[in-house]
């Protein structure tokens, strides 16, 4: 298992690497549009028990939401979520039990929302000024938060978080992620984004830490829904494509946001 999770990070991260620094832009964004591709194919396998509509119509709304994303913010995105939303609920009138449609609806919209549109704001925070420093930052403090919660929650971890949810989780963890995230923003500062200034990238770490570990929880809380223990298999040790992205997913949009009114 360990010996699966190393050799899976040994041959992403590099890849990871050239792909934010050195490929051009619309790699990247075609990069981050397969993932989306990918983590709604997941969100939809597991959920199709669950789901009365066909587990089609979120993947193809889902995927032209992600596609418009990723060309850039415009008027666009709100076109194909309205059109999405108008199918969607006209499919679901169809059905003979109002509840069982109205429960489609709700779900559809969930996976194509939490998936495909919050995955993309990666290629949105990719094209802030001095994206590529912002994207690393993203991942540094998703990455070394998830490292140190996992390390103090081992070592030290009593207090349950939310057991029914994630049983694994505690308190002790959850402020190892934190401490984990405010290393990220010393290392953000030192070496990606030296103009900021410290207090504001260590406030910012501690934010995105917080929304990492309710992305976290929410993926969870599907998993646990739908009786599966990982989203996929994608990567060998780590699970799926959810699994890696869910601490991304709001980060990503609350850090597109306040770079586009703040930074």
């Amino acid at each position: 298992m360990l010996r699966d999770r190393l050799l899976t990070a040994a041959l992403a991260l590099p890849l990871l690497v050239v792909c934010i620094c050195c490929a051009p832009v619309w790699v990247f964004s075609a990069t981050v549009f397969v993932l989306t591709c990918l983590g709604l194919y997941e969100f939809f396998s597991l959920t199709r028990d669950h789901n009365p509509l066909p587990c089609g119509l979120g993947l193809g709304w889902g995927a032209g939401l992600a596609a418009v994303m990723c060309v850039g913010p415009g008027a666009l995105v709100g076109a194909v979520l309205t059109a999405g939303f108008f199918l969607t609920f006209a499919c679901a009138l169809r059905m003979s039990q109002p509840d069982r449609g109205l429960a489609g609806v709700s779900l559809t919209l969930l996976g194509v929302v939490y998936v495909g549109f919050l995955l993309p704001h990666l290629v949105w925070v990719r094209q802030l000024p001095d994206g590529v420093g912002w994207v690393f930052f993203l991942l540094l403090v998703a990455m070394l938060g998830d490292t140190g919660g996992y390390a103090v929650g081992r070592l030290w971890g009593t207090h349950k978080l939310l057991p029914h949810i994630s049983p694994g989780k505690t308190l002790e963890g959850s402020g190892g992620a934190l401490l984990g995230s405010l290393g990220a923003a010393w290392i953000g500062w030192v070496w990606l984004l030296p103009e900021r200034s410290w207090t504001e990238l260590g406030v910012l770490a501690a934010v995105l830490a917080v929304l990492a570990q309710i992305g976290d929880l929410c993926e969870s809380a599907v998993k646990r829904a739908c009786g599966a223990k990982d989203s996929g298999r994608l990567f060998p040790g780590h699970g799926g494509l959810l699994d890696r992205a869910d601490s991304l997913l709001f980060p990503a949009a609350f850090l597109y946001y306040y770079g586009a009114l703040w930074a």
